[in-house]
């Protein structure tokens, strides 16, 4: 188990799990470094329901290989944390092989983590590679981190918009949290029409805006174009991955030249 995996595991548990045994790797080509496989942590906040969007927020964990040539096979699995988040009630178990042929790219591996509305502890769960046939395994284990962006571990998450925005040329409409953000948290944004006639803007209908772990907001673009005289729209937020919307609309006001 890697040192960012343990890292991780402190962070959310305060304590480390048990190293395991790796299995010998078969013997590389004459010429060839000995294949390695490891597994990187990943961290999102847990998400809250909200109706038509997914009950899941999708951990995604990427598994790597180095050495030339690498041929081999090797087993994951997800385990509970310990404490921490529980199979089926928490997340969805996940088994299976990842295999390579003398190529070396990348595989990944998802984990469907249930979405909730309920304050409590971060959660961690475990994924797991075993089983390793022509591969050694560098890094056998990766952290799952589930934030809690409910309120139990200081202010909830909440995405809004800035209350009202004039701009010239450009828009950019502020986005922020009630906090900054642990992992990043994303949100889907699209402009609504006021009024009639040809829109001064070139409208969205779903665009995405991500806020980076550390940063406590963003900008939603919307690009304009040359207004005959003064125009409106709305911009909508929808869909965050972490916490509530606050405030989700705000009316933009394009003003001629500037």
């Amino acid at each position: 188990m890697g040192s960012a995996v343990l890292a991780a595991v402190v962070l959310l548990l305060g304590s480390a799990p048990a190293p395991v045994a790796v299995a010998a790797a078969a013997a590389p080509a004459q010429g060839c470094s000995s294949a390695s496989v490891s597994v990187t942590d990943r961290t999102l906040y847990e998400g809250t329901p909200a109706p038509g969007d997914s009950a899941y927020t999708t951990f995604t964990f990427t598994v790597s290989v180095t050495g030339c040539a690498p041929t081999g096979t090797v087993s994951y699995k997800t385990e509970d944390g310990s404490p921490g988040a529980t199979g089926a009630a928490d997340y969805v178990p996940v088994h299976g092989q990842l295999s390579w042929n003398g190529e070396a790219s990348p595989r990944t591996v998802s984990v469907d983590v249930l979405k909730d509305a309920v304050p409590e502890p971060n959660e961690p769960f475990l994924l797991r590679l075993y089983d390793p046939v022509g591969l050694n395994l560098a890094d056998d284990l990766a952290a799952g981190g589930v934030l809690d962006d409910d309120g139990a571990d200081g202010p909830p998450v909440v995405v809004s918009t800035d209350g009202g925005k004039i701009c010239w040329k450009v828009c950019a409409v502020g986005v922020h949290l009630g906090t900054p953000a642990k992992a990043p948290v994303t949100v889907h944004y699209r402009t609504l029409p006021v009024g009639a006639g040809e829109p001064a803007y070139v409208p969205v209908k779903d665009a995405l805006l991500t806020i980076p772990a550390g940063a406590s907001g963003g900008d939603a673009v919307v690009k304009l174009l040359t207004p005959q005289g003064e125009a409106k729209f709305v911009l909508e937020l929808f869909s965050p991955s972490a916490g509530t919307l606050g405030n989700a609309r705000t009316e933009v006001t394009i003003k001629p030249g500037g």
